[in-house]
């Protein structure tokens, strides 16, 4: 296995990942390629993004994107996506991400690591050292 920074050449690799890994349980989510390629675009756009895949045999599967969130008296780091094909679950990948971005946070200085997850997610991050705080996310679905 192999672990590196991602870049606009892993867009499209990327997006079908994440695409495979999200149609499946508990997300049962129809991507569409536009759509997936879009969602990795905009990531990759923001401001100080980081990202790192794993390689299988010289194919991604498996990645973690995000940017820095800058705030008041520190930046936080702001995990967009992390997803592994189903096929490669459960084997440490996920969990070796993490571990090497935080590796790179830290020597850009950043102590803190956000994310939202669904509540099937929550073990893997706790387990991985992640607490939950007290803020709640608010949406408003504008018809």
């Amino acid at each position: 296995m192999e672990y590196r920074i991602a870049n606009e050449n892993d867009i499209e690799a990327l997006a079908l990942v994440m695409k495979k890994s999200y149609s499946e349980e508990p997300w049962n989510e129809v991507w569409s390629d536009e759509k997936a390629q879009r969602r990795i675009r905009s990531i990759m756009s923001n401001f100080e993004f980081t990202g790192l895949v794993a390689i299988d045999k010289n194919e991604i599967i498996a990645g973690v994107l995000g940017f820095v969130d800058p705030y008041a008296d520190s930046d936080f780091f702001f995990v967009s996506e992390l997803f592994v094909v189903t096929e490669y679950k459960k084997k440490g990948i996920g969990r070796e991400l993490m571990k090497e971005l935080e590796i790179i946070l830290k020597e850009k200085g950043i102590s803190v690591i956000q994310l939202m997850s669904i509540d099937n997610n929550k073990e893997f991050y706790q387990k991985i050292g992640l607490q939950q705080d007290e803020v709640s996310v608010m949406y408003k679905v504008l018809e």
